[in-house]
């Protein structure tokens, strides 16, 4: 159904244009499983690859899913952080990229969704289980290239696309599935604190505004626990400068540069 025919600026359904309709961002819990696989069931999009459902089992049970839904629970968002992992000469296995992938917005319109989904879940990642090298994504249409774009995320080089992401990305989705060493999307520590800043930008004025209906929503936070315990260090994270995003050192891991950064923290 289409917007089109929309008032200019329709009244929320739980009340005035004074009081936006909530929506609460969160990470997944086992008892969201049913719930998830239904959403991209009924989401389906030609550039949201499938994944393995054990595997996206697995993730959500680990809280590795970040939801948007609203007050009755019904999600309209999710977007799910995968690990991809190499074993050692030892045989020990280490998180070498964490991949930001099936992101799915089905609440169209309102600019800061997409950008909330993925602060999110790259900052959780980025404290709980950071990545060795980086964060990487794939993503095959323009806006949201921008979108990430303006969040510290840059285009890999197809040269630079590791084969062993490329073969670990592609026993998680369905055989036969080719995905290829374009449109592979980087961020590393010099991109935190542009997330970081984002996420403390929100919380000043969490309400976004559809623009071609005027409609607006809030978003809140409250649900999440990773973010009632963390917020004091994503704060202080804003205000850190690793780098500009444009000149990454590749050098430089993530989990390196989270551990010394909590270090420095906890004194």
């Amino acid at each position: 159904m289409s917007n089109d025919n929309l008032p200019p600026n329709p009244v929320p359904a739980n009340g005035t244009p004074d009081t936006p309709k909530k929506f609460f961002v969160r990470f997944s819990k086992i008892e969201d499983e049913q719930k998830v696989f239904d959403f991209y069931d009924l989401n389906t999009h030609k550039n949201v690859l499938q994944r393995e459902k054990d595997l996206m089992k697995g993730l959500i049970d680990d809280g590795a899913v970040v939801i948007i839904e609203d007050e009755k629970g019904t999600i309209v968002a999710a977007s799910i952080t995968y690990p991809h992992k190499e074993k050692d000469s030892d045989g020990v296995e280490h998180v070498k990229w964490q991949e930001v992938g099936t992101t799915r917005i089905a609440l169209n319109g309102y600019p800061g969704l997409f950008d909330a989904m993925i602060t999110m879940q790259v900052l959780r990642a980025f404290l709980v289980e950071p990545p060795e090298e980086r964060f990487v994504a794939q993503m095959f249409t323009d806006p949201v290239q921008k979108m990430a774009g303006k969040l510290g995320w840059r285009r890999l080089d197809e040269q630079s696309v590791s084969p062993h992401l490329v073969e670990s990305k592609e026993k998680m989705v369905p055989p036969g599935t080719s995905v290829g060493t374009v449109n592979w999307f980087h961020m590393g520590r010099e991109g935190l604190p542009v997330m970081a800043a984002w996420m403390v930008k929100t919380l000043d004025n969490p309400v976004l505004e559809n623009k071609k209906t005027g409609e607006k929503i809030q978003l809140d936070f409250s649900k999440s626990s990773f973010f009632n315990m963390f917020q004091e260090e994503i704060k202080h994270l804003a205000k850190r400068d690793f780098g500009s995003p444009d000149a990454p050192d590749m050098q430089k891991g993530v989990q390196q540069s989270r551990d010394k950064w909590l270090k420095n923290f906890f004194r």
